[in-house]
């Protein structure tokens, strides 16, 4: 394993903002992981696993980090046990945290697998996903998930958590709270569906694919990183104030007290849609997308992101939460 010093972090985010790491290095297998470990803990400079970068900004300044990148491969197919018996209609999948997610739907589609469809163009890699508990168009990867293999940076030991013991909520989990900093992931495994025929699967992955792209900027061309707000989950009397003023708004009941509001029609509707923080603006096909126009510095994207929720806030009542990480 090759550690190198003082490199380019700007390069390992989607969203192209960033100073320098310390140290970095890739993890190609489980046993680097031991070896990066017993560097950063002599070093006495925290770990910080990134995958493709599309869920990171990094700060301008030098962190005093040993950045890994994570690239271990592996794709296996299992299949799935009830009562102690094969089932015959699902599968378990093995996948190594370094591949990238949408590869691995395509992969599914064409082993006649179901589940993964409704997920596709979704940047970054399958270890990133049970961080972000990721999800689109009704589906979350945890319902997928069985467990997550994850390398213990306390104890320098591998093992393997169970879906309940993610923690994972909306856009949340575990490796987001308590747990943060302290496991590297290194394979997820899910549960899918076999099907005997993908054309309606290919099919949904088509209009998935192309709708996501209609409305969302490609990082490759326009640095991002997706959708930089959640959507906030408010009480059911804030949601019907505002419906008094907006009868038309299409809003998402969670429970009997809660609703989901989109945070892309709070911020068009507070007229920020298209606008122009300087270095960064507001993406006109998707108010939930903020972008980089080239050359912006974290302060940028900070300014920018604290007079959006002061905006929305005057005008909703409502505070926005961004979803990526900032470091």
């Amino acid at each position: 394993m090759k550690i190198q010093e003082y490199v380019d972090s700007k390069l390992h985010s989607s969203f192209k903002i960033g100073g320098q790491f310390r140290y970095f290095t890739e993890v190609l297998d489980k046993e680097d992981l031991s070896e990066a470990s017993i560097f950063a803990k002599s070093k006495n400079i925290p770990i910080i696993a990134i995958g493709e970068g599309s869920n990171f900004i990094f700060s301008d300044k030098v962190l005093e980090v040993l950045a890994i990148k994570i690239k271990i491969k592996g794709f296996e197919i299992i299949p799935a046990r009830a009562g102690g018996k094969e089932d015959g209609n699902e599968v378990l999948i093995k996948v190594g945290a370094g591949e990238i997610f949408d590869e691995i739907i395509k992969k599914t589609i064409d082993e006649n697998l179901a589940g993964f469809e409704t997920l596709s163009a979704i940047p970054g890699t399958i270890g990133a996903t049970p961080i972000q508990n990721v999800g689109a168009y009704g589906s979350e990867v945890k319902d997928f998930i069985t467990s997550v293999e994850v390398f213990d940076l306390n104890s320098n030991t591998f093992t393997s958590i169970s879906n309940d013991d993610c923690k994972f909520g909306y856009r949340d989990s575990v490796f987001k709270n308590e747990a943060k900093r302290r496991y590297v992931i290194t394979t997820v495994s899910f549960k899918l569906k076999k099907v005997e025929d993908n054309t309606s699967l290919l099919q949904k992955r088509e209009e998935i694919t192309n709708t996501r792209w209609s409305k969302l900027p490609k990082p490759n061309e326009i640095p991002n990183v997706g959708s930089f707000f959640k959507n906030p989950i408010i009480s059911n009397e804030t949601a019907d104030k505002i419906k008094i003023d907006f009868p038309e708004a299409k809003f998402f009941p969670i429970d009997e007290n809660h609703t989901k509001i989109p945070a892309g029609w709070l911020i068009e509707n507070a007229g920020l849609k298209g606008k122009s923080f300087g270095k960064i603006a507001v993406y006109g096909k998707n108010a939930l997308v903020l972008i980089n126009n080239g050359g912006a510095t974290d302060d940028d994207l900070l300014k920018a992101k604290d007079e959006i929720v002061k905006i929305v806030k005057e005008k909703f009542g409502i505070t926005l939460e961004q979803e990526p990480e900032i470091v």
